[in-house]
């Protein structure tokens, strides 16, 4: 009987929070954020636009641009392009990347962490 609720629980969980993962190249893409909230790229050259607000997109790829608002940035790869309408926590840990964002979306301010060298995060206008 627990194995059963336990796989019911898993169920659910998997099914109320999907993700997106791109490991491909040359791509661009339209994410909708309540369908997939969490979005992965591990490929490069890679264009996403977020509709709605996503909770968490990790940019390890390379020359990727990521446009939207979302909860959490993480990027840990090198030479690419955030246009971030909101975002609460920005972690920049890869080189050469440009991060921009106009707001913070639930927090009084945007947390940001940049660790890299030679990147740009700067409040858009």
């Amino acid at each position: 009987m627990r194995l059963a609720i336990f796989v019911s629980i898993l169920f659910v969980a998997g099914v109320a929070s999907a993700d997106v993962t791109i490991m491909d190249n040359n791509k661009e893409m339209i994410v909708d954020c309540a369908k997939d909230p969490n979005i992965s790229l591990l490929g490069n050259h890679i264009t996403v636009t977020m509709n709605g607000t996503c909770a968490k997109v990790s940019a390890t790829g390379n020359h990727l641009k990521i446009i939207g608002s979302v909860t959490t940035a993480n990027v840990p790869g090198n030479h690419n392009t955030l246009e971030l309408d909101g975002v609460d926590t920005i972690s920049v840990i890869g080189n050469h990347n440009t991060v921009s964002y106009k707001k913070p979306l639930a927090k009084k301010k945007t947390m940001v962490s940049n660790v890299g060298k030679n990147n740009k995060v700067s409040v858009a206008k």
